[in-house]
């Protein structure tokens, strides 16, 4: 377990190459359905647990049990030995220790721009792949390097879909501009590969659209298509990719963090006072205070997570769930 550093050059080299490869095959493959992305193949792969003495049901755990190894952490930091975001990284090694996660770092730049951010997904999920299925993990969760792990005592597995959603292969969140992926889950299996797959070919392929955001539009163009609708789940902002808190006497809107959340993604660096903010909520991580270690039971997680299943199992309108979610205080 702990942070494991992706350095060799020579693997880059060849990861880059077989994305270029599979990219021109992919899309050779048929043009017209290219974004179709196979769903019974996410079902097949991880469906047992490693590093764990006994096979058990992802869906019928108790949160936070150690079957959460099968959960690793992915991030990209690199350009330079930067102190705030390098504590930003390690603040989530008493949740990683105590849960047993694997916390990927690249700390290469693999391509140009934000791309490397696709191109090291496609490497860990490759990686995971190509071991046996009892060896892999079974879920990926990305975070930038600019997110702050404020409460240990919250298990990954909770945000994960449960009995009857097989099909969801990613969760993610939108904020007033869209999707921001700065924080999302992401199953381990081939839809996921080819998902990054394509979104690293989209600008080659398909020039005429405009990626505003990036390696993130990028994800959200495809994610928009409707064959991968479904197998997409939206939630709340505030469950795992929150805001920082307002400052006193400002309002608090649904997608800043409250005591006893997960983490704290500082997204934001337009006043040049991100890592001003980050050093504040930094040094209340490592102070341990009560006011944000709340036990997982006294969140109000478990029953906004049971509720928003429920309701969707109903099949009701996927904003009108979280807006009655991000309306409670």
């Amino acid at each position: 377990m702990g942070i494991l550093a992706r350095k060799s050059r020579v693997s880059t080299i060849f990861w880059v190459c077989i994305i270029v490869i599979l990219s021109y095959l992919t899309w050779r493959q048929d043009s017209r359905n290219v974004f179709f992305l196979s769903r019974q193949s996410c079902i097949e792969v991880g469906t047992t647990n490693i590093e764990i003495p006994h096979k058990s049901d992802e869906n019928t755990q108790t949160p936070g049990t150690p079957l959460a190894a099968t959960i690793g952490k992915v991030t990209v930091s690199f350009g330079g030995n930067d102190e705030t975001f390098e504590r930003a990284i390690y603040s989530h090694q008493e949740h990683n220790r105590e849960r047993g996660y694997t916390q990927f770092v690249l700390r290469e730049r693999l391509l140009g721009g934000l791309w490397s951010k696709h191109a090291y997904i496609f490497t860990v999920l490759s990686q995971e792949l190509s071991k046996p299925e009892n060896e892999r993990l079974k879920w990926l969760m990305w975070l930038d390097r600019d997110t702050v792990l404020m409460n240990p005592h919250i298990p990954l597995d909770i945000f994960l879909p449960p009995a009857g959603f097989e099909h969801i292969n990613v969760i993610v969140t939108n904020d007033r501009h869209g999707l921001n992926n700065g924080v999302f889950f992401l199953r381990v299996c081939e839809w996921s590969l080819r998902l990054f797959t394509h979104a690293m070919s989209l600008p080659f392929y398909r020039p005429e659209v405009k990626l505003i955001y990036s390696e993130q539009s990028a994800m959200e163009e495809l994610l928009n298509y409707e064959h991968n609708r479904n197998v997409t789940a939206r939630v709340p902002q505030r469950w795992f990719n929150a805001f920082p808190p307002p400052p006193l006497k400002r309002k608090e809107y649904a997608y800043h963090a409250r005591p006893g959340a997960l983490l704290i993604h500082f997204a934001s660096d337009r006043d040049g006072l991100r890592h001003e903010r980050m050093e504040r909520y930094l040094n209340i991580a490592d102070s341990h205070t009560s006011e944000w270690r709340v036990p997982f039971e006294e969140t109000d997680y478990p029953r906004e997570i049971e509720e928003y299943w429920k309701r969707v199992a109903k099949g009701e309108d996927i904003d009108t769930i979280i807006g009655r979610v991000e309306r409670r205080r």
